[in-house]
């Protein structure tokens, strides 16, 4: 199970493996951003006038609380449930007897709780989100205590006193929350991403407008192209990639980057206003680079789940469809510290 970050795209909120205030904070600046550009052009056009880049940016500060949260804590979650299953048979437990206990990971659910609750006052109202966010909240109060208990059992290595038996009976308590959890947060999180794609088709259709903002366009269209993509990768044996279209899609992609490097070399100057676009467009290639080796692994019939690492550290197999959205997330990390 690999978790998708979701990203501030380009002063627009979208959707986003980082925990913690750094990243919330980032959500809420790029918000904050879109909200004084969308005034700005206000102002220009005169008093009285309500734009739809104005309805947009007040809706973006709302949902940048939700995504700093979910990018920090859902992820979390995700990273410690995958640790934990790295070692441990889900149906059978701990035993005392596997080769390696490696434990899990605290989820540091702390770093949610204000941006659910500074959300929960702005406007404009959504009760559907409001309450899926109230649901979300619940199942993460239930679960981050069970998490505390186990992170702190394996971490002192309490199983060698017990015999694992609290591990033991511990392990039925996480697999419910986890689950819980997973579904509870599916819904929040699919509300939260169909408001927040309307916001960045609607800013997308404003930047292609603007010849004025044709890097921030080119870069949108790259981040478009690589969401396109990195929905064909959601698979656990080589044999669910349908070649033809994650080919297309590859090459699209390709397309759309090589079409972004282009037009930086020829327009260095705008390019040197834009902050962190260099690490934006090096993740970008990144990600292509490990997109194109599963490829060659469906091409080849090389399968991803016979690799050493396949199972403890799949981020670290080239081709490894857990490689390709760990650099995909990488890249939507750096798409959220773009400033133009």
């Amino acid at each position: 199970m690999n978790k998708l970050l979701l990203g501030v795209l380009l002063g627009a909120l979208s959707l986003l493996p980082v925990a913690g205030c750094k990243q919330i904070a980032e959500a809420r600046k790029a918000a904050e951003a879109l909200k004084a550009a969308a005034s700005a052009v206000a102002q220009a056009k005169g008093p009285g006038i309500s734009s739809e880049e104005d309805k947009d940016s007040e809706l973006s500060l709302k949902l940048g609380e939700y995504i700093g949260c979910m990018n920090g804590t859902s992820k979390r979650v995700v990273d410690s449930r995958n640790r934990y299953l790295s070692w441990v048979d889900e149906k059978v437990g701990p035993t005392g007897k596997e080769r390696n206990i490696y434990g899990l990971y605290e989820i540091n659910a702390d770093t949610c709780y204000p941006s659910l609750d500074r959300a929960k006052t702005m406007q404009p109202a959504l009760p559907e989100v409001e309450s899926a966010a109230a649901e979300y909240r619940k199942a993460l109060e239930e679960l981050d205590p069970i998490v505390k208990q186990a992170n702190k059992y394996y971490d002192q290595n309490d199983y060698k006193d017990d015999k694992m038996a609290k591990g033991k009976a511990l392990h039925p308590q996480l697999m419910s929350a986890f689950a819980k959890f997973e579904q509870v947060s599916k819904g929040f999180e699919d509300r939260v991403t169909t408001l927040n794609d309307g916001v960045n088709a609607r800013q997308f259709a404003r930047l292609e407008k603007d010849p004025s903002r044709r890097l921030q366009y080119l870069s949108q269209k790259s981040l478009n192209e690589a969401k396109a993509l990195i929905k064909l990768t959601d698979i656990a044996e080589l044999k669910e990639l349908d070649l033809q279209k994650y080919d297309v899609a590859v090459q699209t992609y390709d397309k759309a980057l090589t079409e972004l490097e282009q037009y930086a070399d020829s327009h260095k100057a705008e390019v040197d206003k834009a902050m962190m676009f260099s690490s934006y467009l090096s993740s970008a290639k990144t990600f292509l680079k490990s997109a194109k080796e599963l490829l060659r692994r469906k091409r080849d019939n090389k399968d991803f789940n016979k690799e050493f690492f396949s199972k403890s550290s799949p981020s670290m197999v080239d081709g490894h469809p857990a490689q390709v959205v760990d650099t995909y997330n990488r890249m939507i990390s750096d798409s959220n510290n773009l400033r133009y």
